[in-house]
């Protein structure tokens, strides 16, 4: 016998479980929203780098490097990410930024702090 717990915390079995399970709601056709997540903090520790070296090698300016860092950008400008990659030998842009859905990111135990790797 299948049974399950709807959110209203009522029990369902059989055929009304069944069907509950495979009901569409409004909120099931709403695409989970997608985050850019900059994975640079990470790699800059990862070669042992400060922002203030990263910015000489890559002519990035160490405040914008900070920015991305931290994950508090609106825009990214292309040209800034090739400079960066380009003097930490990244080939592999997923190295550097990532496309994350939301709500694996931004859960209780994690609600800022997007490091998923």
């Amino acid at each position: 016998m299948i049974r399950i717990m709807t959110k209203n915390k009522s029990a369902k079995t059989g055929k009304a479980a069944v069907d509950e399970l495979f009901t569409e709601t409004e909120a099931d056709n709403e695409p989970d929203p997608v985050r850019l997540v900059i994975h640079l903090k990470q790699r800059m520790k990862e070669r042992n780098l400060t922002q203030t070296q990263l910015a000489e090698m890559s002519g990035v300016r160490q405040a914008t490097i900070s920015q991305l860092s931290r994950g508090h950008v609106e825009k990214i400008h292309v040209p800034t990410l090739e400079k960066i990659a380009a003097a930490m030998h990244i080939t592999d842009i997923s190295q550097l930024i990532t496309f994350e859905v939301e709500s694996e990111i931004m859960g209780p135990s994690n609600p800022f702090d997007i490091e998923t790797e």
